[in-house]
């Protein structure tokens, strides 16, 4: 079995809904809602095991409560957490969401994270797995020894490893922007798309792709998601259409579905189709890790929604971990 590692966030997600969101100044009544398990790298690696893979998760961290509920809540989940990094000068890790007019606006306190610095075993870890997924606030912080986080991606592209990264922010520091030579597939979401191409001009996935990226997804919620790939025809898929209940994590569980489907499947048309199923679930329910689905369940949903699940048998056979 394929050996991947999530690398980034997880928080716990404090949920309040309003009538409306305010203006600046304005003060309004929310309504506290239950708390839930996030984060979005912690969100995709929920997803990931769910669907039958082994996974692991490596961040920073301090050692207080809130840490170990939020590790509990990942080894629950079957999430192998041995490679976490712990250190008390970091503060809680929350998110506050707001689900209002039928949206949702997050806000993620920043933890400051200027370095994760990984052991000898970590680093021999990394080297010898297959997949990397992340994004580059996260990645950027690794730290081996003299390494820095663009040594340390070469040292695993050299060994085979293949970085995929969430790129929704696409807020890029010229630090961050180095880091596309050594990314094998990006996400990015429609602001992220915006945000791009103000950056990089009209034509800015193949300036990625001289960068060295090989494939890039653009996800358009509701709306299905477009892949790319330098040299061959732009796939379109069409979005799911169903009930919404919270689309927080929907991004999270399409790109872990993805990267699920595409260690089974070359096809990227049925890689994009399933993912778009998987993240159009998570929608229909409250917490950002409600796409952490069994395939059983995603079989249902998909026949339920005018699907064939048997056109994603691959993508859905039970897998003993």
């Amino acid at each position: 079995m394929k050996k991947v590692f999530f690398l980034g966030d997880v928080a716990l997600d404090e949920y309040y809904q309003a009538d409306y969101f305010p203006k600046i100044k304005e003060k309004i009544i929310v309504h506290t809602m239950p708390a839930q398990m996030g984060g979005s790298m912690a969100n995709a690696a929920c997803v990931f095991r769910a669907l039958g893979n082994p996974t692991y998760f490596l961040t920073a961290l301090n050692s207080g409560a809130i840490t170990q509920r939020l590790l509990k809540g990942l080894n629950d989940a079957g999430i192998n957490t041995d490679y976490m990094v712990f250190d008390d000068s970091i503060p809680d890790s929350k998110c506050i969401i707001i689900l209002a007019e039928e949206e949702h606006t997050v806000f993620i306190p920043t933890l400051a994270l200027e370095k994760i610095e990984i052991d000898e075993k970590t680093f021999h870890e990394l080297c010898s797995c297959d997949y990397i997924y992340s994004n580059f606030c996260e990645v950027g912080p690794l730290r081996y020894q003299d390494k820095g986080a663009a040594k340390l991606l070469d040292t695993f592209r050299k060994n085979g490893v293949k970085l995929w990264c969430d790129l929704d922010c696409a807020e890029l520091s010229e630090e961050e922007e180095r880091l596309f030579s050594y990314l094998d597939t990006a996400f990015v979401n429609e602001m992220g798309e915006r945000n791009l191409s103000g950056r990089f001009g009209e034509n800015w996935k193949q300036v990625l792709f001289e960068k060295g990226v090989n494939l890039i997804i653009v996800t358009r919620a509701e709306k299905g998601c477009s892949v790319y790939q330098g040299g061959q025809p732009e796939i379109n898929v069409p979005g799911v259409k169903t009930r919404v209940c919270d689309v927080t994590g929907a991004g999270d569980t399409f790109g872990s579905a993805f990267l699920h489907a595409y260690m089974h499947s070359s096809d990227l048309t049925l890689c994009a189709e399933f993912a778009n199923y998987t993240a159009a679930r998570a929608v229909t329910g409250l917490g950002a890790r409600y796409g952490a689905a069994a395939p059983a369940v995603l079989r249902d949903f998909i026949e339920e929604h005018g699907g064939d699940p048997g056109r994603y048998q691959v993508f859905l056979e039970e897998e003993t971990v």
